[in-house]
């Protein structure tokens, strides 16, 4: 670029100096004079550009001459020359250079300068900005090492542990070197100390979740341990120790998995498979009342959830929605589907054809909160579902109610579809 430009400047000042209009006089003298150039080439023409030669040569130049604009000649000093070899077509596209043909093309004229001329000539500021150019260029090395040093390193360990205590609550950043900065060392101090409050805080919300679902349990237990009391001394009033053996057995598999502990979820086909055991217990206390059917997909049959999220709902079916004049139908569906968004979700409907719910118990369902009857006494069953989905799911977790006296009841949950680790592994 600086070629070009200093290139474009040499011939504007050649051409306002007036040596264009010096050699067309030299060239109309010829003419005038009918000499002819060409003979004794260029010793003749050498002569008459003495004052040219002069000025170019103050400049460093060099002047070329040629007759067939191919053979060069060199005018080296006054009146004298001497043949290069060179091509003078070759010569001409120099960086610097300034030519000039006769008229009728019998001559031409060649300066030619040293490449130098132009840097001499270049201005300060032009090499300051050079200088500063190739300064920076040589220290970004430098200076990107110490960014990396200083920056990029510490942001990258902070980086990774971010991402290492998502799935190891225990990860802390390990003691780091020196020559880490006085605050990205604090910065690591500090995420240690949060990390450390966020994993004892959530230690301390599994063991206040463990003790509620403890306390659920217990709530439920009783009730059912009553009954069943109850029920063994009718059986042995009547001497039907069959019926009894077999009662006592679903008992076993029922209060088994009841009070089961560390282990908060199970699969749905576990917990169909204790709905069909707390059937067989209903049967027997209720010959005839009612039937159960499920139908489940087989990729819901191996999702997670709470233990007795099912049972708890077709319980509540078989306690209040029997009807003495026929028998009912409990019917328990559970599938996966997407949602809007493409989570998984797993949906359970829970439907009878009893009784229906009556509007005061329904409207406190809806609401979320536990009904008090006339009497005073608090039923928590379903209350204990909603808490229990609540602290299994938080706001990922939904139920809906649907009933009317004498048209049946309908309950639909959707919570999240999860696999257990062993599960997830087997289908990798």
């Amino acid at each position: 670029m600086v070629s070009v430009v200093q290139a474009r400047e040499l011939n504007y000042t050649n051409s306002q100096n007036g040596f264009s209009s010096y050699l067309d006089k030299i060239a109309m003298t010829y003419a005038y004079e009918e000499i002819d150039p060409l003979k004794d080439f260029p010793s003749v023409l050498a002569k008459d550009m003495s004052f040219y030669y002069k000025t170019i040569s103050n400049w460093r130049g060099e002047v070329f001459a040629s007759r067939d604009g191919h053979e060069a000649w060199r005018i080296v000093a006054e009146g004298k020359s001497e043949l290069t070899g060179e091509d003078f077509e070759a010569l001409s596209h120099s960086r610097h250079h300034y030519s000039w043909v006769s008229p009728d093309g019998a001559f031409r004229v060649l300066a030619a300068f040293p490449y130098d001329l132009s840097l001499s000539s270049l201005p300060a500021w032009f090499w300051f900005g050079m200088i500063l150019s190739v300064v920076t260029v040589l220290y970004c090395p430098l200076l990107y090492k110490r960014l990396k040093l200083d920056i990029l390193d510490p942001m990258a360990v902070l980086d990774t542990a971010l991402e290492s205590v998502k799935n190891d609550r225990s990860y802390r950043i390990p003691p780091q070197p020196e020559r880490h900065s006085d605050e990205f060392l604090h910065l690591f101090d500090e995420f240690n100390v949060m990390a450390q409050e966020v994993q004892s805080s959530y230690e301390k919300d599994v063991k206040m979740l463990e003790t509620e679902m403890d306390n659920l349990r217990l709530q439920v237990n009783p009730h059912m341990l009553l009954n069943s009391y109850n029920m063994i001394y009718a059986l042995a009033q009547s001497k039907n120790f069959s019926v009894i053996q077999d009662y006592s057995l679903c008992l076993v598999d029922y209060f088994r998995y009841v009070l089961r502990r560390g282990q908060n979820l199970v699969s749905v086909r576990q917990e169909l498979e204790f709905v069909e055991n707390f059937f067989r217990i209903q049967r027997i206390r209720f010959p005839g009342r009612f039937s159960y059917v499920y139908q489940a997909d087989d990729d819901a049959m191996s999702a997670q959830i709470p233990p007795l999220l099912i049972e708890n709902f077709v319980e509540n079916a078989v306690k209040y929605a029997l009807d003495p004049t026929k028998p009912i139908e409990i019917v328990v569906s559970v599938r996966k589907e997407e949602d809007d968004d493409g989570k998984e979700k797993l949906h359970i409907a829970i439907t009878d054809t009893g009784s229906g719910i009556r509007p005061e118990v329904l409207e406190k369902l809806k609401a979320r909160e536990p009904y008090i009857d006339e009497a005073g006494h608090k039923h928590i069953g379903i209350y204990n579902c909603f808490r229990r989905i609540e602290l299994f799911y938080g706001e990922e977790g939904d139920i809906h109610f649907s009933s009317g006296q004498n048209q049946g009841t309908q309950i639909y949950l959707i919570v999240p579809y999860m696999l257990s680790e062993e599960e997830k592994e087997a289908r990798a």
